[in-house]
């Protein structure tokens, strides 16, 4: 990864010593993060973690208790990220399909983006040989904007009355299936720019000959 994670929640009024201790632990979430995706949630141990966080063992039980709360801090950084996303509000005075352009345009920017990439292997590799972790893991928080912009959308009157999260959870759905998934499962590059404007433009398209009210 190029950018490693950053604290969150530190002011600019907070201690040294509370600086000092969000920066250990956004480095222990960043060490775990790399060890879950070289080795695995169920391979990666905290002895290892703690050494590529440069922190004592008892610092990082200080911080986390287990490989659990660790993977718990990894999906919460998740979060955070797309509640950082900018809102996308519907317009009725523009052009649906520039809208939903931007609107996907902007989901594949964030999640082919190498730090939500990395968060997502390194939860997907406990998942993946855990399923009862993944219950965890709501999959609604994660199109809660586009969801919200199709309700204002049907609202308005220029979309199907249908299932506004159902809709959604469709039209990301086909984002994921062809600039997500392939690099996550795959190993694949992330598409190129010129893929995803191709990825984008069939997805609206269609979406929009589902959806659109003619």
């Amino acid at each position: 990864m190029q950018n490693k994670s950053k604290p969150q929640g530190v002011i600019s009024g907070a201690k040294p010593r509370e600086r000092l201790t969000d920066r250990k632990r956004a480095s222990i979430v960043q060490a775990a993060v790399e060890a879950f995706q070289q080795y695995g949630y169920f391979g990666a141990s905290m002895n290892a973690i703690a050494d590529a966080a440069s922190v004592s063992k008892r610092t990082l039980y200080n911080h986390f208790d287990s490989k659990e709360a660790l993977f718990d801090a990894i999906l919460e950084e998740l979060k955070v990220r797309v509640e950082q996303l900018p809102k996308c509000e519907f317009d009725d005075s523009r052009d649906l399909d520039e809208q939903l352009t931007e609107l996907a345009q902007s989901e594949i920017d964030f999640f082919t983006s190498e730090e939500v990439q990395a968060f997502s292997r390194a939860g997907l590799s406990r998942v993946l040989g855990e399923p009862d972790a993944g219950q965890q893991v709501d999959p609604r928080f994660f199109i809660r904007r586009v969801t919200t912009w199709m309700k204002k959308a049907q609202v308005s009157g220029c979309l199907l009355e249908a299932d506004a999260e159902f809709a959604a959870m469709q039209f990301v759905g086909l984002l994921r299936t062809f600039a997500f998934w392939p690099t996550i499962v795959h190993g694949e590059p992330p598409p190129s720019r010129r893929k995803r404007n191709q990825i984008v433009s069939h997805t609206v398209e269609m979406f929009l000959s589902r959806y659109a009210v003619n």
